[in-house]
């Protein structure tokens, strides 16, 4: 273990120690450490790998995202076991069974022997897969249960979230064009893959999402930044960009509205230079959504500068992108004719494929195939994997994907619902804005790619989706207690 990986750890350790400090004072904030902690987690983990830090120290570095989880789950029962010995336990809803059932069927299929549904994960991939599935309810219990307690919660977490968004795609700018592609190994990154599990048959080994091939094999580089991945960029930057949007609006002052503003480019640069084309198209979809719910020219007229620079990076990005040859040596002279998305694109025909695979695979196996089932880490798996949508059916059966499509499409009308009572307070309304606008963008991403892995992106996403049926049903007790009697309700807005 070298000087530079002791004083790493050190940092980290101090780093945390204020984390869990802010978490104590106001358990709301823990969201804004998770998101913006798993923002540099992979990075760290790589350059941890490459100091010969023992395994040992970084299984502990790593777990830190789960001590957190840990510190709010028992926060979460003490506040149980307070309201149950007050007698104001809530009554949970409809909703709140449906996730809970969730849950059930998820600890049930991964305790059957795979062989009884013909499955044949491993252990290893049971828990991962487990591991997965338990996020989902666990961070809507969260949101449920941890709300802010002043403005500053809210501000503060918005300003955690969308700074490390932006810090990623400065690094990532950084990286792709002054760094040589070949110096990612002497940082780590095949020793990160191997740590991970995961075996890629990119250039040399690197992931092959490193790059974008182009029809006649040539490899155009994406920004992979500190997640060292363009899939981790691009779908976490799909749920902040409402965030970014909400404290753009809410902030009165001139100086803070243009410091977020910059971020916000610096979040944009990241998903673009992703080159995670499907991603690049919802951002478009997204900030048009942004501009019929929040009302705003501004916003309005941002929609089509970032569809024309979304256009731009599908379409010429190639002419003047770092190109290279599978030798990972730049390319002297380009061809005249590029490109990274015709029907003859190798990574489209893979991708489509594997889908294909994805969805005969559900159907011939209508009661799933056991947890872990889509995990293709640490072991051979003949599941899906391609998918979270046909993971979810693939892993649990018709009964599982099914109770995933309700507990992810119901808090999009509630948040929806919740977000035109509140809309003229952008602060108090970001999180429903959040859930509305990343539903909405991450519904065909959920269908082609299995996204719930990169936790920047589930932690925010699942957590925004238990505030807002909170804000929902606070909303609905706060009009039926305005009612005069005998009356229609009256409108009041919930304040945060």
């Amino acid at each position: 273990m070298t000087v530079a990986a002791v004083l790493l750890v050190l940092l980290l350790v101090a780093i945390y120690a204020l984390a869990v400090w802010q978490i104590w004072r106001s358990p709301f904030r823990a969201l804004g450490v998770l998101v913006a902690g798993m923002a540099f987690h992979n990075f760290l983990i790589m350059v941890l790998l490459a100091q010969r830090t023992p395994a040992p120290v970084v299984r502990i570095v790593q777990s830190w995202k789960e001590g957190i989880l840990l510190l709010l789950s028992l926060m979460a029962a003490a506040a149980f076991i307070r309201a149950w010995r007050a007698g104001h336990l809530p009554r949970p809803n409809l909703f709140d069974l449906l996730v809970a059932v969730f849950a059930g069927v998820a600890v049930i299929y991964t305790v059957l022997p795979p062989s009884l549904l013909h499955g044949s994960a491993n252990l290893q991939q049971r828990v991962i897969g487990l591991r997965v599935l338990l996020l989902l309810p666990l961070l809507y219990l969260f949101g449920r249960v941890f709300q802010p307690r002043s403005r500053a919660d809210l501000r503060w977490v918005a300003w955690a979230i969308l700074g490390s968004a932006a810090a990623v795609g400065l690094f990532g700018l950084w990286e792709l064009w002054l760094v040589p592609t070949p110096d990612w190994f002497g940082w780590g990154v095949n020793q990160l893959s191997a740590w991970l599990g995961f075996v890629y048959n990119g250039p040399k080994g690197l992931p092959a999402n490193f790059f974008q091939t182009t029809a006649d094999g040539l490899l155009l580089r994406r920004m992979v930044s500190t997640y060292v991945s363009p899939l981790g960029i691009a779908y976490a930057g799909l749920v902040v960009v409402p965030l970014a949007v909400a404290l753009i609006l809410a902030l009165k002052q001139a100086r803070k509205r243009w410091l977020a503003s910059a971020l916000t480019i610096l979040l944009l640069a990241g998903i673009l230079f992703s080159l995670t084309r499907l991603a690049l198209l919802m951002t478009v979809a997204e900030f048009l959504m942004l501009a019929v719910l929040t009302r705003r020219r501004w916003v309005l007229y941002a929609t089509p500068v970032v569809a024309g620079l979304a256009m731009f990076m599908i379409f010429q990005y190639v002419y003047v992108g770092p190109l290279m040859n599978r030798n990972l040596v730049p390319v002297a002279q380009r061809p005249t004719h590029l490109n990274i998305s015709s029907v003859a694109d190798p990574s489209l025909n893979e991708h489509a494929g594997q889908l294909g695979y994805d969805l005969q695979y559900v159907v011939q196996h209508p009661l799933g195939g056991g947890v872990g089932s889509s995990v293709h880490r640490y072991g051979p798996s003949s599941g899906t994997g391609e998918s979270a949508v046909f993971d979810m059916f693939g892993d649990l059966g018709v009964v599982g994907g099914i109770l995933y499509l309700l507990i992810y499409a119901v808090p999009f009308f509630a948040a929806v619902l919740v977000y035109f009572r509140l809309w003229r307070d952008p602060l108090a309304s970001m999180l429903p804005l959040i859930y509305a606008v990343a539903a909405a963008g991450l519904a065909p991403i959920t269908l082609t790619s299995d996204i719930w892995g990169d936790f920047a992106t589930t932690f925010l996403f699942w957590w925004a989706a238990g505030a807002s049926i909170t804000l929902y049903l606070a909303s609905r007790q706060t009009r039926v207690t305005a009612a005069p009697a005998g009356g229609t309700s009256s409108a009041e807005s919930v304040s945060a």
